[in-house]
């Protein structure tokens, strides 16, 4: 299930904390309970795709890129001194003129696109 308010979900991950625990892994703080951590891993294909898997309830319930996994992916970006946008289709990402990634989702029913550029 992709997210149809991209934009929203954007700002919204700028509010929350993230914290590389594992290679791959990160701890998201939880935006409805200040006390919970979502638990989100990051995968990255051949083709340089990027999969992530989160254990907050919409991602359980089919949904990909959730506002969890957008701050672990700000994270990861803020570290090597880049930082993302998200867009819903290609051509959106396109137009940026940046270099393009993919948050490819579990179903195969799309992809989440991610402009990249120096921080």
């Amino acid at each position: 299930m992709k997210p149809t308010k991209i934009k929203k979900l954007q700002a919204r991950s700028k509010n929350l904390r993230a914290r590389i625990v594992a290679p791959n892994t990160l701890v998201v703080t939880s935006r409805s309970n200040p006390y919970a951590h979502h638990i989100v891993t990051l995968e990255t294909e051949p083709d340089g795709s990027i999969h992530a898997r989160c254990t907050c309830p919409w991602a359980q319930n089919g949904g990909y890129g959730c506002s969890h996994v957008m701050a672990a992916l700000n994270h990861v970006a803020a570290k090597q001194q880049r930082v993302l946008s998200f867009w819903l289709d290609i051509d959106e990402a396109k137009r940026q003129r940046h270099r393009i990634l993919r948050l490819a989702g579990a179903n195969r029913d799309g992809a989440i696109y991610m402009t990249t550029r120096p921080a």
